[in-house]
């Protein structure tokens, strides 16, 4: 996959202008072992909102296990991506963690939505349509 090919994925994707940036500003390089790392980083952001939810927070948990979910998979794959390939993987990583986002993760019912949005279109960017959170209509 060239960075062209990452580059259009993206813009095709259903991610509005201000997540398109904000994911892109966030795919940094990495290396296949700092991936494989990052998955305690993504199940420990899962858990933070599993909690919030426990405590009453109108957060859609279940969105958050999803997208965890299909992060923790390719995750896993680390060592088969490409470089270009790791980068936006780590992207989408960040996004997710990362609470204060183009929607707030812990600030209403909707906050995982863009999450999602960026999950789905790292999974169409790297061929695992599979694995991508689509939004319920």
């Amino acid at each position: 996959m060239s960075v062209d090919d990452v580059v259009r994925a993206v813009a095709e994707s259903a991610l509005s202008v201000d997540e398109r940036l904000g994911f892109l500003e966030l795919c940094e390089a990495r290396s296949a072992e700092e991936l494989l790392a990052d998955r305690d980083r993504v199940e420990a952001h899962r858990r933070s909102i599993e909690s919030a939810v426990g405590s009453g927070a109108d957060i859609e948990g279940e969105l958050a296990d999803r997208i965890a979910h299909a992060l923790g998979f390719l995750l896993t794959d680390a060592a088969r991506w490409s470089f270009v390939e790791r980068r936006v993987l780590a992207g989408a990583v960040e996004y997710f963690i990362q609470s204060d986002d183009a929607d707030g993760d812990l600030r209403s019912d909707h906050g995982l939505e863009d999450d999602a949005r960026v999950v789905a279109a790292v999974c169409d960017a790297l061929d695992r349509n599979d694995l991508a959170t689509r939004l319920r209509p």
